[in-house]
């Protein structure tokens, strides 16, 4: 049987070549067999007592020690490792491989030097080494000196058990979370009685910041089969997972390969039929651990498929917004993969932090966790080890950051917890923290019905023009959700073909302010004397020159001026108090003309147009407070006819 796990976790080293005279006659032989059974199927413990039966049996079987090697480093056991592979070295000394594997055993029992020379004398095998492994030893060699500059200069780090609503006596791993922190998702290695597979589960945040114990996720998402690591977009209502030998209703298999990403999405309180992202990322090879963007338009990705840089490579597929579908799969290249393996990304909420997994790079166990950051080219660089004792010299399987990037989550056996691996969290070392991000959720409705409405949602960047992210609300509930990068002016535009656009506009310069915005959306249809701000019409004090940024909006008002093609509004301007009231009146006046203007210099007719200024003589609200003088300084637009 296959587990996710294993295929990351389990790193089969493999059997020497040496000849032994009829094994089978070892009265180990069996044993040994049985041992290794258990290993492959994660029965560890079992694993262990039967070869230490074996080698007992028969201390002079190689096979057997070999097998008590591989079950002893799985169990961590790494200085019973290094005493193994001592033995193996006196039983056949010219056996070399016995000392790449007592190099890999000291370095995850963190004895770097000796790790270098034990890889230095395996080099010296005069047999051809295959020179990808031998290029990965010489790398181990001069990565030793470093990972002991890890252990002397380590990061803070201070883990705490999730607890009983979230970890087990099992294995609990990979989690996942929404960005709002209220659902968090996980892999439980499940024990029926008959069988051991994976399930997905979720814990939910109760308003006391505590989360509930967590429930098996229903089918279709969960099945008498294995699956493993999931990943949830922003707003919730889609989940990208991996599936090992999924069948369809009449059992017929629907996988590319052995594990496969499938998706679903979350429609009228239920879960949909999972469906295959198929062959643009799924092959005959191993395709799992999936990580989608923040704005649902790239999904990341492992992939052990031939062509790559080594065993496992991490992998991206960009959706493409005209067709509808995921791309062919692209490897991230060589700045993030290597000749190892590399698995287990998460691209955090800010879409330009990426946390890996990679035996490959410099680290100091078999497995290490790294983050890499987007530069100006939009590739990953900068690859960087996040440090010790986040990292020690067993392996680390994979690492989630929340939305502020306070805190980090990530599944470790280390003694004290409740089980096998159990799921942590972490206040996260300033120097491997994303982007805090923000976010906007709101519903769409109809402002004169209430009716739930599924409109087109849009963010530019105020200052680049440049669209973020664009996506539907839920057609049923209204719902949508958009991440909000720091330290940017946004403009967010809602528009839904039979009715008015709806605009509004954020501003994250002060980091300070991170709240989440709820924000209700009423959508009102061209009837005569509806008035609709423009909130992302902008002037300089004063002035009544209209501000680049301003363009975004106004072309979204030309092109419902096109929508409807015999409308005809009024543009109203509108001050505060402040100041002389004739000027006040004169300033309004000339910035809706300048709106009346530019809207004539892109086509619209001007006798569709009209330009009224009121000055201070129409406030929304009190001039006695700032927020009342900003609500009052507005520019709109007034229906005054429709056909």
């Amino acid at each position: 049987m296959k587990y996710l796990i294993t295929t990351i976790l389990l790193v089969l080293i493999n059997a020497c070549a040496v000849a032994q005279k009829d094994k089978k006659e070892s009265p180990a032989f069996k044993i040994s067999e049985e041992a290794y059974k258990e290993y492959v199927e994660q029965n560890f413990e079992k694993a262990s007592d039967l070869i230490n039966k074996a080698v007992k049996k028969d201390s002079t079987y190689i096979n057997a020690w070999e097998y008590k090697a591989e079950i002893d480093a799985k169990r961590g056991n790494f200085k019973e490792v290094i005493r193994v592979c001592n033995k193996l070295i006196s039983m056949e000394p010219d056996n070399f491989y016995n000392y790449y594997r007592l190099g890999f055993a000291l370095k995850s029992d963190m004895k770097y030097q000796e790790a270098k020379e034990a890889f230095k004398k395996y080099l010296t095998n005069p047999k051809k080494i295959d020179p990808r492994k031998k290029e990965y030893i010489e790398n181990e060699i001069k990565n030793m000196d470093a990972c002991d500059n890890l252990v002397k200069n380590p990061v803070p780090f201070k883990p705490e058990n999730m607890g009983p609503s979230i970890n087990t006596s099992t294995n609990e791993y990979f989690p996942g979370i929404t960005i709002d922190g209220k659902n968090f998702y996980f892999t439980r290695l499940v024990n029926d009685g008959r069988m051991v597979q994976e399930d997905f589960y979720v814990s939910r945040k109760t308003d006391k910041n505590e989360y509930l114990p967590a429930i098996a996720m229903p089918f279709p998402i969960n099945t008498k089969f294995n699956e493993g690591t999931i990943s949830v977009t922003a707003d919730g209502n889609f989940v990208f997972f991996t599936a090992c030998d999924r069948l369809d209703n009449y059992n017929t298999p629907i996988g590319k390969g052995s594990c496969d990403i499938y998706v679903s999405a979350y429609f009228n309180g239920k879960w949909s039929e999972p469906s295959n992202m198929s062959d643009a990322i799924n092959t005959p090879s191993w395709e799992s651990q999936p990580s989608i963007s923040p704005d649902g338009l790239t999904i990341y990705f492992t992939s052990g498929k031939p062509g790559g840089f080594g065993g496992t490579d991490i992998y991206k597929s960009e959706f493409d917004t005209k067709n509808k579908v995921f791309k062919r799969g692209e490897n991230l290249g060589p700045d993030i993969n290597t000749a190892g393996n590399e698995s287990s990304p998460f691209i955090h909420f800010d879409n330009q932090t990426l946390y890996f997994v990679s035996n490959g790079h410099l680290g100091m166990g078999n497995n290490d966790i790294f983050v890499a950051k987007k530069n100006e080219a939009g590739k990953f660089s900068g690859v960087k080890n996040i440090g010790y004792p986040i990292n020690t010299g067993g392996d680390e399987i994979g690492l989630i950051v929340d939305r502020m990037g306070n805190y980090g989550y990530l599944s470790s056996d280390r003694p004290g917890g409740m089980g096998g691996l159990d799921i942590y969290k972490f206040e996260l070392p300033e120097a491997i923290k994303p982007e805090a991000v923000n976010y906007v959720k709101g519903i769409v409705f109809d402002a004169l019905t209430r009716e739930k409405i599924g409109a087109k949602i849009e963010l530019f960047d105020l200052s680049t023009g440049l669209l973020i992210n664009n996506l539907t609300s839920n057609t049923v509930t209204g719902e949508f959700l958009v991440v909000l990068r720091s330290n940017n002016n946004y403009m967010l535009s809602v528009d839904q073909t039979n009715y008015l656009f709806y605009t509004d506009n954020f501003s994250l310069k002060d980091l300070k302010n991170l709240e989440p915005y709820e924000i209700e959306v009423p959508l009102k249809k061209p009837d005569k004397d509806i008035e609709i701000k423009l909130a992302n019409v902008f002037f300089d004090v004063d002035k009544f020159e209209i501000k680049k940024e301003s363009e975004l909006e106004l072309e979204k008002l030309v092109l419902l001026l096109r929508k409807f093609p015999f409308m005809k509004i009024e543009i109203g301007g509108h001050t505060d108090n402040t100041g002389d009231k004739a000027k006040n009146k004169a300033l309004s006046f000339n910035r809706a003309k300048s709106v009346k203007e530019y809207l004539i210099s892109k086509g619209v007719e001007g006798t569709r147009l009209s330009a009224m200024g009121y000055g201070d003589t129409k406030p929304l609200e009190t001039n006695d407070t700032d927020a009342g003088k900003s609500a009052n300084r507005r520019t709109v637009f007034k229906v005054i006819s429709v056909n």
